[in-house]
């Protein structure tokens, strides 16, 4: 499918602003400015790039923990303000990184804490927009390790048998936590699996970001005709489980064999974009320096608003509804 030069340019930016986001939790990290636990998604940018510029208004996301590409759904001061821990951003600043969600306004999903638990809860509100005859699809995201769970083929089971708008997404990234994928799962491809549910499964190379949007959309499609779908992101992150990892578990053999199969999505893109004459080389130098500059005014902002105290975090309503159960 072609695509104009306005949706070639964002899968670009998307990617950048994952990418550069990540370097500046890393560089205020170093400097002490953070507390917590951060996760990287360094080298599978192009997963985040195709599907993001597809969430539509109606739809419901649940990213996994290495999603900062969801940043290009919100507002990226907001953002970094909850995760400073800072009162006027989501979710009063006590969602930090991991946790951040808006259901309402934004459509973004909580994050479980407990792996795989949310392959279910998603799988709850795609019935939920069905029961409420409401459009819109869910997208439920989680990594290789997520896909070895039972919950996954639970909701499958479900959404298949209930034919519900529901797009099932696997960022095989190589790696679950501390394990390779090879040591935890047989399967050359985990998509394979969808057809046991009568669920379209697909898997794409996560390198590149128009043919992992050409996968979404088709997956999409299916799910709104009410056939739920797969998609398996194949990719590597570079980069360990979390900041500051030293990736004791990994050989410098498979690395140098994963990093030739999975190559860098962004200088790669970048080729591709001139290739095609859409970008020349310094309007894409301007593109990472535009976004460069946006977290760097963000991050600024936020360090200015005022920080959650204790208090402010133990009322009942932090922990429990005070609205209707049942509504989207």
């Amino acid at each position: 499918m072609a695509y104009s030069k306005e949706q070639l340019v964002e899968m670009y930016k998307i990617m950048q602003r994952c990418r550069l986001f990540d370097k500046k939790i890393a560089t205020e990290s170093k400097k002490g400015k953070l507390v917590g636990m951060f996760h990287f998604g360094t080298n599978q940018e192009a997963f985040e790039a195709g599907l993001m510029p597809l969430i539509g208004p109606d739809d419901y996301i649940k990213p996994y923990h290495r999603n900062h590409g969801c940043l290009s759904l919100c507002d990226m001061k907001l953002y970094v303000a909850g995760m400073l821990e800072r009162t006027t951003g989501y979710n009063m600043g006590i969602g930090g990184d991991y946790h951040q969600q808006d259901i309402h306004g934004l459509h973004i999903l909580p994050i479980d804490g407990l792996i795989a638990e949310d392959w279910l809860h998603d799988t709850g509100v795609a019935m939920a927009l069905k029961l409420q005859k409401k459009p819109g699809v869910v997208f439920s995201c989680n990594g290789d390790g997520g896909a070895q769970m039972g919950n996954l083929y639970s909701a499958m089971n479900f959404a298949s048998l209930f034919s519900l708008p529901m797009v099932f997404v696997i960022i095989n990234n190589g790696v679950a936590m501390t394990t390779p994928t090879e040591k935890e799962c047989k399967c050359s491809e985990i998509s394979g699996r969808a057809a046991g549910f009568n669920v379209k499964g697909v898997s794409v190379w996560g390198q590149d970001p128009i043919a992992v949007r050409e996968a979404f959309e088709a997956a999409i499609d299916s799910a709104r005709q009410g056939q739920p779908a797969l998609v398996e992101v194949m990719t590597y992150r570079k980069c360990g489980h979390y900041f500051g990892d030293p990736k004791e578990y990994e050989t410098a053999e498979r690395e140098a064999r994963m990093t030739e199969k999975y190559p860098d999505p962004i200088p790669r893109f970048e080729k591709v974009l001139q290739e095609m004459g859409v970008c020349t080389e310094e309007e894409l130098k301007g593109y990472a320096k535009e976004i460069k500059n946006e977290i760097a005014e963000a991050f600024e902002w936020a360090y200015q608003q005022p920080k959650i105290t204790g208090d402010m975090t133990k009322g009942a309503d932090k922990v429990f509804s005070n609205t209707e159960g049942g509504k989207l």
